[in-house]
């Protein structure tokens, strides 16, 4: 009789465990890039985006892991044809949940590879991200602006298989 109850406990949990339509925590990562949009290419972008699902159906995005490496050339000692100008790259990430901004973080380096890795969200309030738009500007060092941009990139979140 005990094995009995074993087999149907341990069948129980087995469906369970495999019933199709319960969500399962996942983290799905994308490659991003995005640049200054001038014709060097003075600022540049480049990681990777780990969107992190939660386990609710519909499974919302709980946080965005940002990990990646914003440029500024030129960098000493690589080889380059961009001249130094004076100016500075900042890289923008903005996580939005609908058209509500959720997080912000921003990123700047000077003739130099400056490496990252932060969370955008992450706070349980803060939930249901469905797109981060990153953007990379370039600004003057010792001057006033006029500072200029490339186009923001939008990488919306993956849906969940």
């Amino acid at each position: 009789m005990r094995a009995a109850r074993l087999v149907a406990a341990l069948a129980a949990l087995l469906a369970v465990v495999a019933a199709p339509g319960i969500a399962h925590a996942a983290t799905i990562s994308q490659s991003f890039y995005a640049d200054s949009g001038d014709a060097c290419r003075y600022g540049v972008t480049e990681g990777t985006l780990g969107w992190r699902y939660g386990t609710a159906s519909p499974a919302p995005v709980l946080g965005v892991d940002v990990s990646g490496k914003l440029t500024d050339r030129p960098v000493p000692n690589a080889p380059t044809t961009c001249a130094s100008d004076g100016y500075y790259s900042s890289a923008t990430f903005i996580a939005y949940a609908g058209t509500v901004e959720v997080d912000r973080q921003t990123r700047v380096a000077d003739n130099s590879v400056v490496p990252f890795t932060f969370t955008l969200g992450g706070n349980p309030i803060k939930t249901g991200i469905n797109r981060v738009v990153v953007q990379v500007c370039r600004s003057p060092v010792i001057t006033l602006p006029p500072s200029y941009c490339g186009t923001p990139v939008t990488y919306l979140a993956p849906p969940v298989a």
